[in-house]
């Protein structure tokens, strides 16, 4: 009786054991398959921001997005966040009500019902990158054009300070290399604003061009402190005379179709210099030309 007892204890051992190395292996197979997928996978190119990010999709003004999406329609999947009104901040009701300080009632109450980056879009690309739903090769990260919206001014409900807007780029960089460390990533400057477009009916600015300035200047330092490249946009247009610079704005701030391919164009610079790995692997098509079968007949 013992023997058997014996036996039958140490033939359910090494089942046990059995079913345990085969769900090692099975997991091994799974994980090394999953693996050699995503190193295969088309490219994805996550490009998140506020406006100038979200608008950059259209079509009808030769959007940066969509002329991205023109040339790498047979390379990779580009997946726009672009959130127009968005700035950097986290909303916390210290910061909110720091603004009694200035602000009139309607926009408090813009203030209270408008969403900002880290609090409501940063958790969820996170969650998206943390469940693979997304694996970029790389992210764009285009803020501070409502950051820089001045004190004075009406849209005053928007304005990060310049310290707290450094510090805002900063985690939400840290954030995409937690969930995405194998993405390359790339800060972009707020660009030129004419000042004479952003001028309400009573003469009050909404933005100016010397604000966007220094916003654009904290994001290259910012840059260089998390060791990050970045496109400097703003450099870009003030190498022009200003009367040039207004031509390639709709509103003053937002980009017409000009505006939009001088935008491509830089980036794709910036991009060939910055990750030429990442450029290759964009200019080779993942499936074969219908002229290769045509041939094979």
């Amino acid at each position: 009786m013992r023997l058997f007892v014996s036996r039958r204890c140490w033939l359910l051992s090494f089942t046990a054991f059995v079913a345990f190395a085969i769900g090692v292996v099975v997991t091994w197979v799974i994980v090394a398959s999953t693996s050699s997928t995503s190193e295969e996978a088309r490219p994805v190119l996550l490009l998140t921001g506020d406006s100038l990010t979200e608008y950059g999709t259209k079509p009808e003004n030769d959007g940066w997005i969509s002329l991205l999406q023109d040339r790498y329609c047979r390379t990779a999947d580009i997946m726009a966040r672009g959130l127009s009104g968005y700035n950097t901040k986290y909303v916390s009701l210290s910061s909110w009500l720091l603004r009694l300080a200035f602000a009139n009632l309607i926009a408090l109450l813009n203030s209270y019902l408008s969403r900002w980056f880290i609090e409501d879009a940063l958790p969820v690309i996170e969650g998206e990158l943390a469940s693979h739903r997304i694996s970029p090769a790389l992210i764009t990260l285009w803020l501070g054009a409502n950051d820089a919206a001045l004190l004075n001014g009406t849209s005053a409900w928007q304005h990060v300070p310049l310290e707290e807007y450094a510090a805002n780029l900063a985690k939400i960089v840290l954030t995409f290399r937690l969930k995405a460390p194998t993405a390359q990533i790339l800060l972009i400057t707020p660009a030129f604003v004419d000042d004479s477009r952003r001028m309400s009916a009573n003469g009050t600015l909404d933005r100016s061009n010397a604000a966007s300035g220094e916003y654009a200047q904290k994001c290259v330092e910012t840059a260089q402190e998390i060791d990050t490249p970045v496109l400097d946009l703003y450099s870009v247009f003030s190498a022009m005379p200003d009367n040039e610079s207004a031509t390639y704005l709709e509103d003053g701030l937002h980009f017409n179709a000009e505006g939009n391919r001088l935008v491509d164009q830089e980036l794709r610079a910036t991009m060939a210099s910055e990750f030429p790995g990442l450029v290759s692997r964009l200019g080779t098509w993942d499936l074969p030309s219908f002229t290769q079968f045509e041939q094979q007949r």
